[in-house]
């Protein structure tokens, strides 16, 4: 006759094996969560944008000043968010000279001119959001052009006064579709810092650090880095319909 001990133990396998099918069957079916913040990126939470729509944006321009100053630094950012995240961004010649604080759906529209926030050296995004579902609306871009009438405002080296322009581009632009600064306490000393955050082993930094990441090379000028910016953009764009289930 077989203990009692073995038979306690075949009767305890099956059980386990169910058990072990159940908790598999529960984590397989459990739904995944909107992500606000990993790595490098932070949704921009405090300006109530959660996500980003998958419907295409538009970038007009305040004036013809803005257009011909600006575009040339649109089109990389506009490109890359549309191959890299998958949203089309398309940067037009069209002139939009609403008042309105939000403008309409989709638009991003792009300002230039001397010191927007009555503060040297600063450039500003509004932001909107869609009340609906909490996603980039669009908005508007202000640039300070003392970026471009002081031919060394941010460096003696040409190449790299260029780069530092082109990441204030982009940075705004990384504002109105829902990206924040994500500077942290990368020293562990307490305090979040100017220019506080991750760098990658190649050197780089976010593009939306704050108030900038620091010295751009001239290749890498404008570009929303691959190892934080553009994760965090894809991120946002899962929101969009991880928030609709």
């Amino acid at each position: 006759m077989p203990t009692p001990t073995a038979r306690l133990r075949r009767a305890l396998l099956p059980a386990l094996a169910a058990t072990t099918t159940v908790l598999a069957l529960t984590a397989a079916t459990t739904p995944a969560k909107p992500v606000y913040k990993g790595t490098g990126w932070k949704a921009w939470t405090s300006n109530d944008i959660y996500s980003l729509s998958p419907q295409p944006y538009t970038i007009v321009f305040a004036d013809t000043t803005a257009r011909t100053k600006l575009t040339p630094y649109l089109k990389a950012p506009a490109a890359q968010v549309t191959t890299s995240v998958g949203v089309k961004v398309t940067v037009t010649t069209t002139i939009d000279t609403t008042k309105a604080v939000c403008p309409a759906f989709h638009r991003i529209v792009v300002h230039y001119g001397y010191r927007p926030n009555g503060v040297k050296g600063m450039s500003r995004a509004n932001a909107c959001y869609a009340l609906a579902d909490g996603s980039a609306f669009g908005g508007h871009i202000w640039m300070d052009s003392e970026y471009w009438t002081s031919s060394t405002w941010f460096s003696k080296t040409s190449s790299l006064n260029e780069a530092w322009r082109r990441d204030a581009v982009t940075h705004e632009l990384g504002h109105i579709l829902g990206l924040d600064h994500p500077n942290t306490d990368v020293n562990k000393d307490g305090k979040i810092a100017n220019a506080e955050c991750v760098k990658s082993t190649a050197g780089r930094k976010p593009i939306m650090c704050s108030s900038n990441r620091g010295q751009p090379t001239a290749a890498d000028g404008g570009k929303f880095t691959t190892e934080y910016d553009i994760p965090g953009l894809k991120q946002l764009l899962k929101n969009y319909s991880l928030r609709q289930q």
